[in-house]
């Protein structure tokens, strides 16, 4: 057997999958990753503190490897039911990391491939860059991940090449108590003077279903991506997302995380800036209900001078949910005439749910202005009334409150497909809230 901290595996099965790897540099890539996981010592006691990962992948999942299965006509039906209607989009659909070909509608101008199907410019790049920028050597879900994805999905986007639409990519995951099938990974690596929008919706197509999801996104001077991922899973999946981004001079990265509903998901955003004049935003909302748990542990970490980095997250917590915010700016010697700035704000709508907020700076340099800081609290009941006062009831004051706390990071989404979506699903969080009160 095959051990890795108190996670207990079937080392033969593993060795047996990494030696069906056709391509000898994921070979040795898989291989890379395992040894990793055999002589490392993750910290999961202090990294998952809030959050029983480990626990629930013991109790509630195997590793099982199964043989690719063609799509039913009731997993088409389900597919075809999140598609969007919209061709101001373009739209890729991937059932536990595949692309299914005849649901997704994008242009062969955009290169967006499955890792067995590139070509040898690609390859490359695929070669030369993957497994650098995550966070395997932190994490063990990030290196069991780099062992066992079973599809890898690859978006090239070439040199001044501005995509002119939002990149819409519906993740669906299909297996049951088994964490082998649903370990995605991505790759995405963006030239000089281009320009993209992705935006990643996850869901699970039946319930007790744990996905894997690692992304490694490489932009080159000057260009800029705007990446969201919406949370909205109604099956109670577990799940662990990790994007790492690594920008270049001039370059810009605008990450939104959304999450809405699962049972347990945890999320990582690690972005580093390793030259002059980088700029990040990255902001999140939460708005959790029965027993959700959502974890947002973010990186940000300035190399050189001169760069700016924007981090704010929200958060509403109902029902017996758990909210997690951990938040690490690093600032080093070289990096001076660095902004950098974070904020986390929660509201508790119920007794029985919690926030765990730990906003955290290390800085190295001495000409930089940096902050932090989080704030807990409830929804102002002087407020309501003032507002009840004017003739409003009281359920329509609570909304009107709710959206305005999280409308300052709304407001910040440029596209407006997903600034409807978001709208929406918040509509119908809001519905759920005023029903329990």
């Amino acid at each position: 057997m095959f051990k890795s901290g108190s996670l207990i595996f079937d080392d033969k099965k593993i060795k047996d999958f990494i030696n069906k790897e056709s391509n000898p540099f994921l070979k040795k890539s898989r291989n890379n990753f395992l040894k990793k996981l055999g002589e490392k010592k993750f910290n999961i006691k202090e990294e998952y503190k809030y959050t029983p990962l480990k626990q629930s992948i013991e109790k509630n999942f195997n590793l099982r490897f199964e043989i690719e299965k063609s799509i039913s006509s009731t997993t088409e039906k389900k597919i075809l039911s999140h598609i969007i209607n919209d061709n101001n989009v373009y739209q890729i659909i991937t059932l536990d990391g595949k692309i299914i070909k005849k649901f997704s509608n994008i242009p062969s101008k955009i290169s967006f491939k499955n890792f067995d199907e590139l070509d040898k410019k690609e390859k490359s790049l695929l070669h030369n860059h993957f497994g650098e920028n995550d966070d395997s050597d932190d994490d063990i879900f990030s290196a069991l991940n780099g062992v066992l994805w079973s599809k890898g999905l690859f978006v090239y986007i070439k040199k001044n090449q501005v995509i002119d639409r939002p990149i819409i990519v519906n993740n669906f995951y299909t297996s049951e108590k088994n964490i082998f099938s649903s370990q995605l990974r991505k790759f995405i690596f963006m030239e000089k003077n281009s320009k993209l929008s992705i935006c990643e919706f996850d869901y699970s197509l039946i319930s007790n279903n744990f996905n894997s999801n690692v992304t490694e996104i490489i932009l080159e001077e000057r260009s800029e991506l705007d990446y969201f991922k919406i949370q909205n899973d109604s099956n109670n999946s577990t799940s662990f997302n990790s994007t790492n981004i690594k920008q270049k001079k001039n370059s810009i990265s605008n990450t939104f995380t959304f999450s809405f509903s699962g049972d347990i998901i945890r999320n990582n955003l690690n972005i580093s800036l390793i030259d002059e004049n980088c700029y990040c935003n990255m902001y999140g909302i939460y708005a959790l209900n029965n027993k959700s748990h959502v974890d947002n542990h973010t990186s940000v970490d300035h190399i050189q001078k001169n760069s700016i980095s924007n981090e704010h997250y929200k958060g509403i917590m109902n029902g017996h949910s758990n909210g997690v915010f951990n938040g690490k700016i690093f600032v080093r010697k070289e990096a001076q005439k660095t902004n950098a700035f974070q904020s986390n704000n929660n509201i508790i709508l119920s007794d029985d749910a919690k926030i765990n907020t730990k906003p955290q700076l290390e800085i190295w340099a001495d000409d930089v202005k940096c902050s932090h800081g989080c704030t807990t609290g409830q929804l102002d009941e002087k407020a309501i009334f003032y507002l009840q006062s004017r003739g409003i009831n009281k359920d329509k004051a609570v909304s009107i409150l709710i959206n305005a706390f999280f409308d300052e990071i709304i407001q910040k989404i440029n596209q407006n497909i997903v600034k409807d979506k978001i709208n929406e699903i918040l509509s119908t969080k809001i519905e759920s809230y005023l029903n329990e009160r």
